[in-house]
């Protein structure tokens, strides 16, 4: 079949047509995204706003364009895009060590006086004090009770030692980043807060320059919702059920 019969053939076929341009808009939607990502100096050049805590400011399916910014150039009240590591900071008979996971090294290690730990997961809880966190001691998974892993705020007998989770942070959409307001810059870190929130949540207090993607300049309101409901029906809201009209908004949220 030669350029020109297969040129027929997606003419004379309407779901092939149809494929084609749907597959053609999404390699052109990528190659723009990307162009974008390099262009502003982020990997995130495009993000889509998911929950009420920014309101009045921004709202849920408001779509944020993203410049990169180091961290010298970041301001108090920019609205900062920023991912957030997963982190564990525990003790072994006393003494104090934290695993901090990134890019180049996303199961980060220590060597302790029970041995080789190593950071494996963290697995949000709807009480973020009970968050559970996967650690592996000498290899095995540390589990106590059959919960596979070890709770946030326990101690627990470990080989011939004693360990305890003293705090653990992840998030419960992997990989979407935080849309939240500097509200303080120190020498080495940021203090960030929703508008709408009462209060910070704990990984908002130490804001580092690595895991900053970029600040705001530019709002589309509302349209990311079709974006939101997609997550929403493929499950990605985690074990919260899908309801079509469950979009939050700035005044049930």
């Amino acid at each position: 079949m030669d350029l020109s019969e297969i040129r027929e053939f997606i003419d004379e076929n309407r779901f092939v047509d149809e494929t084609y341009f749907l597959l053609l808009s999404v390699v052109l939607a990528f190659g723009l995204l990307q162009t974008a990502g390099t262009g502003l100096g982020t990997e995130k050049p495009v993000v889509t706003v998911i929950s009420t805590s920014m309101c009045p400011a921004l709202h849920v399916g408001d779509i944020l364009l993203i410049e990169g910014e180091d961290f010298e150039s970041v301001q108090e009240g920019d609205v900062l895009v920023y991912n957030v590591p997963d982190q564990v900071d525990f003790k072994v008979n006393g003494q104090e060590h934290t695993l901090r996971a990134n890019d180049s090294v996303p199961n980060p290690s220590v060597s302790t006086e029970v041995g080789n730990i190593k950071l494996v997961d963290v697995v949000p809880n709807r009480d973020r004090s009970k968050d559970l966190v996967k650690l592996s001691v000498n290899g095995d998974i540390a589990s106590v009770g059959g919960q596979g892993g070890l709770i946030e705020g326990e101690s627990y007998r470990v080989d011939n030692g004693t360990l305890s989770v003293d705090y653990a942070t992840s998030l419960p959409f992997e990989g979407v980043p935080i849309v939240h307001r500097v509200k303080e810059k120190n020498e080495n870190y940021l203090e960030t807060k929703g508008d709408n929130n009462n209060a910070q949540i704990e990984f908002e207090s130490n804001v580092r320059p690595d895991q900053i993607e970029g600040t705001m300049f530019f709002r589309i309101p509302r349209i990311g919702l079709v974006k939101i409901l997609a997550m929403d029906f493929v499950g990605y809201s985690g074990d919260q059920a899908f309801v079509l009209d469950n979009t939050p908004t700035c005044q049930n949220g």
